[in-house]
């Protein structure tokens, strides 16, 4: 009888909420994607409709080719998930979408456009190009007045190497020149959308968002990012995203109210990642380990995203649609490619090449090891039966050989050793030369600083960097010799010059050769040597695609060639600190009946007698006669 009268109270009460909810305007907040395309592959297009109580109120079409496929609602009630079908025959135009609750109506206009069809968009990006990192924060402030924007949480300070220090996008397009002089075709930033952080978390960075759609407004606009890639395809270079699919800010809109009990991993229950990625292809990991590198949260202020939820899924993969088609990206670089489910990066990979064949996303694949690495290339024939689709991925063990290589005593399998018994397992790639291959970046202790600010170790790493296999990637400011370690702000330095008060500018001989001066680097040196291999690289195809034959390093001295029917191209790195003698009759398969050649570096004439004499750290990058 209790509950008969308890019943008797709340469904009445239930009826006047209803009644309530019937007569309230309908508000929506966002609808995401704000626009779309005809023509894709994949027909189907789900839209997030967020306003207060929209779950109340019914989605309706009516547009020539455009139906409502289904409807789904969430346990939050601001929330409704509207797939809708563009079929074949549906024109671009303004698509109502109307929304109906009670006596109210709440029409949406939701635009499709016609796809572009420049050759010159989303290139993709191979072994022909040299690509340049930079950290936008850090690289040039070419519009102070977006350095304090009201509303947004942080705004700069300099004095603080973990705050933001006013970079944007204006200074990258007003620096595109010094960059394709350096002989760059390719430059990738960290994330430029929108993290909107408090300032004791320091999200400069960009792996912190909080609006998977905008740009940040202190790096500029949506606007001026096309107008930065339009820049760097009016001079032949391309453009690389950075994407993170694995977690986002604690400050994301999305976070602060989630659609689902499922959206995120629950930070109680499963804590921080044990950054273990290898227990995701280990065949021996315990379900503990595995769930701990999956599901755990990056760090406290990274909410990870759970992509077994296929509203999630759907929510990620059209965004990174949405971001090649409405920018013409030329590729993309995943961030903590391993850390989200590997079912869901291996969807991502498929969805986009599906709609875009011709592009390339490297993933960041920050694995101990030839074999752990080689498992996320797309064509690795792995046990499990698992298939990325993912065309490039970085390649840490041979930064770890290099570095490692460099800084110790030589040995049968150390020194220099290191690179030959290295690219000796690429046979475990399907192709390495599709590997993203690096002398540092980001989230690594300065080049020069690692090799103990020694000026011939930091010249053979960029020699073998910019002349084996791979797609070479350098990072910001090593052509200068900028130095950094330890804390993440030290390794992320402003590029001199970049600022209006910088009393020197690195972009400038005058400012590099002040540089050389008061820090005692060979930094106009350096740059010089740089330019050179770089812009030499960019008009060899051999180094491109020749193939690459080395021979077993003697005295720590590894030689080896890149070569193809047309050209044959000799690299000696000698990473000794005395001078040695080669005897050249090892390596006449390759020399042949060429009696000299042309270093490329020093641009001097080599005569191939009986032996050669190398300099301590000498690097020599011969084009054979």
């Amino acid at each position: 009888m209790k509950n008969f009268f308890a019943l008797c109270f709340v469904f009445p009460l239930y009826l006047l909420l209803q009644v309530s909810a019937a007569a309230q305007p309908i508000q929506i907040d966002r609808v995401e994607p704000e626009h779309w395309w005809v023509g894709f592959q994949n027909p189907e297009l789900q839209l997030l409709v967020y306003g207060d109580d929209i779950q109340s109120a019914r989605a309706s079409v009516d547009y020539p080719g455009v139906t409502i496929e289904k409807t789904t609602l969430v346990e939050n009630p601001d929330y409704q998930f509207v797939t809708l079908r563009i079929h074949e025959q549906a024109d671009p135009g303004t698509v109502q979408i109307h929304f109906r609750r009670g006596g109210h109506t709440h029409s949406v206009d939701y635009e499709l456009r016609e796809r572009h069809n420049d050759p010159g968009r989303n290139q993709g990006f191979d072994s022909s190009d040299l690509i340049y990192l930079l950290m936008p924060d850090r690289f040039a402030n070419g519009d102070p007045s977006n350095d304090e924007i009201d509303g947004m949480l942080e705004g700069v300070n300099r004095e603080n190497p973990n705050a933001r220090h006013g970079g944007d996008i204006q200074g990258v397009i007003d620096n595109l020149d010094y960059l394709k002089n350096l002989g760059m075709t390719a430059v990738w930033f960290t994330p430029i959308i929108e993290n909107d952080m408090p300032p004791e978390y320091g999200a400069y960075h960009g792996y912190a968002a909080t609006n998977m759609y905008r740009v940040d407004r202190r790096y500029g606009s949506n606007e001026k990012y096309l107008e930065l890639i339009e820049a760097a395809h009016d001079r032949d270079m391309k453009v690389i995203m950075d994407m993170i699919h694995n977690h986002v800010g604690t400050e994301h809109w999305f976070v602060k109210d989630q659609p689902t009990d499922d959206w995120l991993h629950d930070l109680d229950e499963v804590g921080t990642t044990n950054f273990r990625t290898s227990t995701v292809m280990d065949p021996y990991a315990s379900e503990h380990d595995y769930n701990s590198t999956v599901q755990g949260w990056f760090v406290t202020d990274m909410p990870d995203l759970d992509q077994r939820n296929e509203l999630v899924q759907t929510y990620l993969i059209q965004n990174t649609i949405w971001w090649i088609e409405y920018s013409g990206i030329d590729g993309i670089r995943m961030d903590t490619h391993p850390y989200p489910y590997k079912e869901y990066m291996a969807e991502w990979s498929r969805r986009v090449l599906e709609e875009f064949p011709g592009f390339n996303m490297v993933g960041e694949a920050w694995m101990p090891n030839t074999p752990s690495t080689a498992y996320w290339q797309a064509g690795f024939p792995s046990p499990d039966g698992y298939e990325s689709f993912l065309p490039s991925v970085t390649d840490f063990p041979l930064y770890g050989s290099l570095t490692k290589g460099l800084n110790e005593e030589p040995g049968w399998d150390t020194g220099i050793s290191r690179l030959y018994f290295t690219l000796s397992q690429d046979f475990l790639f399907p192709d390495a030369n599709l590997n993203v291959i690096f002398p540092g970046n980001h989230d690594l202790d300065r080049i020069f600083t690692v090799m103990g600010e020694n000026y011939g170790k930091f010249r053979i790493a960029q020699t073998f960097i910019m002349t084996t296999r791979g797609i070479p990637q350098l990072y910001y400011g090593d052509e200068i010799l900028m130095t950094g370690g330890g804390p993440d702000g030290l390794k992320r330095k402003d590029f001199p010059g970049g600022w209006e008060e910088d009393s020197i500018s690195a972009f400038t001989q005058e400012g590099r050769e002040e540089l050389s001066e008061e820090t005692g680097f060979p930094v106009a040196e350096a740059h010089d040597f740089v330019s050179t291999l770089a812009n030499w690289r960019k008009e060899n195809d051999v180094i491109h695609t020749g193939k690459l034959t080395h021979f077993i390093p003697q005295n720590n001295v590894y030689v080896y060639f890149r070569h193809n029917n047309e050209k044959r191209v000799m690299i000696i790195l000698n990473a000794n600190e005395e001078s040695d003698v080669l005897f050249l009759s090892r390596f006449s398969e390759l020399i042949q009946d060429s009696q000299r050649g042309v270093d490329v570096i020093s641009g001097e004439t080599v005569e191939l007698g009986e032996t050669l004499d190398i300099e301590p750290y000498e690097t020599m990058v011969i084009e054979l006669e």
